[in-house]
């Protein structure tokens, strides 16, 4: 594995519960601290009462909670769960290992704007070419198929419909999903939580929207690049 970017936890406890979506309570040795939970989904399978969790301290004077969760175990591996990060653990991606994942690539601009919204990066090749992407982050696995959604997303399906009307005016588009599940073989979309995403997956790959997969690990202290990862079988 490649160590791609490097997040240092400075605490560990245990998960108490989530009041609201914003919010996690924490036992760290005998105190309950609040911790922000930076991630939009539900995260079934981590954030269980008595899971052991990852927090790192804010540095914000003004933040209403000192600690940012960063992880939680399942089935003892720590799974990455901060989208706060995303931008900047994608760009180390793209430092390292551009030109590996996307050959030929040249540079990249982030969040470039398309009509009435933004993607996250534009990407730039040697022969010109130019590829739009959008990134999903995915923390949920059954078994050993990676799953996104974990709760219905209006947002993803806006996204989808962005790349899909790329393709219809013949430009380039690409949805790349980051999966930060150690143990999955492959993934596929979460038809059962949001049928209307999966069925915009299936247009898209439809119209032409280049999918890449890969697979990222975390200790606590650094993301690991493990490589691709294959589309499941799957029935919307």
């Amino acid at each position: 594995m490649l160590p791609i970017f490097e997040i240092r936890a400075d605490l560990e406890g245990t998960f108490i519960k989530r009041p609201n979506r914003f919010l996690g309570l924490v036992k760290v040795g005998h105190k309950i601290v609040e911790a922000h939970v930076h991630d939009p989904g539900r995260l079934p399978d981590v954030l269980i009462p008595g899971n052991r969790v990852l927090l790192k301290r804010a540095n914000a004077k003004n933040r209403k909670t000192k600690y940012s969760l960063l992880a939680g175990k399942v089935k003892g591996n720590w799974i990455f769960t901060n989208s706060g990060y995303h931008r900047r653990l994608s760009g180390a991606l793209l430092e390292r290992l551009g030109e590996k994942i996307f050959p030929g690539l040249l540079k990249y601009e982030a969040e470039p704007r398309f009509d009435n919204g933004r993607l996250d990066y534009l990407l730039h090749f040697k022969d010109e070419d130019k590829l739009f992407v959008e990134i999903k982050s995915c923390t949920w696995a059954k078994e050993e198929v990676a799953l996104f959604p974990d709760a219905p997303t209006t947002r993803g399906q806006k996204h989808l419909k962005h790349l899909i009307a790329l393709r219809e005016k013949g430009v380039r588009a690409c949805l790349w999903i980051l999966v930060f599940r150690p143990e999955a073989k492959c993934f596929r979309p979460a038809h059962e939580i949001d049928s209307k995403f999966a069925k915009l997956f299936k247009e898209a790959l439809a119209a032409g929207v280049e999918l890449y997969i890969h697979q990222l690990a975390y200790n606590g202290e650094k993301i690991f690049f493990k490589g691709s990862l294959p589309l499941c079988d799957f029935t919307p």
